[in-house]
């Protein structure tokens, strides 16, 4: 989903949500920041995709 947006404002501008640095993000978060949801969203995301890969990695090795 993050991946629709593109972060328009600051040193960033242009680029999309899912490849801007977390400190990023956390600091919109952390500042209360207009798009904040979105922020919230990607490392959600981001997170989702370790724990996924996690449980995959450890199946595999069973």
């Amino acid at each position: 989903m993050a991946d629709e947006y593109v972060c328009d404002f600051g040193l960033h501008a242009g680029e999309p949500y899912s490849k801007l640095p977390a400190c990023f993000l956390n600091w919109m978060i952390e500042t209360n920041h207009s798009k904040q949801d979105i922020a919230k969203i990607e490392l959600e995301r981001r997170e989702l995709a370790v724990s996924n890969s996690r449980v995959l990695t450890n199946t595999e090795t069973l």
